[in-house]
């Protein structure tokens, strides 16, 4: 799976997409002299994330795909961003996808986590401009985890990886995929709750149907190309 395109809520679209732009390098588009624009983007590797404009939206938790060592990564986010602690540590390795995660927020208060993924290929500039791959995770809480499963199998041709249970599940693959939690647990590694908020997200997999979905009852659109 990839994500092509991810829409997110922020109180201020512009100042967000222009800190992710500062952070990684990356071009962002706006119009810095509305007061509050519709949307503003800015582009993470293959992915495009999409700010729109809300009033007091809930965090959000994303992942990001960085091509660099864990403590190239952990030296250059600690200069730019303040890392959030992992169970007293500034990283967690997690076996099961083979990657080490750190976690830190944006000014809006968005819970994010960059990924460095064993095997992935190095660039071979050394700078940061070359390390983000794109979006490789997407939290969408949900009051029935397993009920969301299984709307996102049935309906878009999303399978779960893993093993799935109220508490946790996957659904998607180790390139990309969705993290789907309980509403109102927190964000791991925080005690920020996790609430559904309006989530569009564009995306490619071939064991995906083509079309646009909307959740019946939860705020998430897919659409498949």
């Amino acid at each position: 799976m990839r994500v092509d395109r991810l829409t997110i809520p922020a109180h201020e679209p512009t100042a967000l997409s222009e800190w992710y732009a500062l952070l990684f390098g990356a071009g962002s588009t706006g119009d810095s002299n509305m007061t509050q624009p519709p949307a503003s983007t800015v582009e993470l590797g293959d992915s495009t994330l999409e700010i729109t404009a809300a009033e007091e939206p809930s965090p959000v938790h994303l992942a990001v795909r960085l091509c660099c060592e864990p403590d190239e990564a952990r030296d250059w986010l600690a200069e730019r961003a303040t890392l959030l602690p992992v169970e007293g540590e500034s990283s967690r390795y997690f076996e099961f996808l083979d990657a080490t995660a750190l976690y830190f927020a944006d000014p809006a208060g968005n819970v994010l986590e960059a990924l460095c993924y064993a095997g992935d290929r190095r660039p071979t500039e050394a700078s940061s401009d070359n390390w983000i791959g794109g979006i490789t995770e997407i939290g969408l809480p949900a009051p029935e985890p397993l009920a969301l499963v299984e709307w996102l199998d049935e309906a878009v041709g999303l399978s779960a990886w893993g093993s799935p249970s109220e508490t946790f599940a996957w659904v998607g693959n180790r390139a990309a995929r969705f993290v789907i939690v309980p509403a109102e647990r927190s964000w791991y590694p925080t005690d920020w709750p996790a609430k559904p908020v309006p989530i569009s997200v564009r995306l490619s997999a071939t064991t995906a149907r083509p079309g646009r979905y909307c959740h019946p009852t939860l705020p998430y659109e897919f659409v498949v190309e």
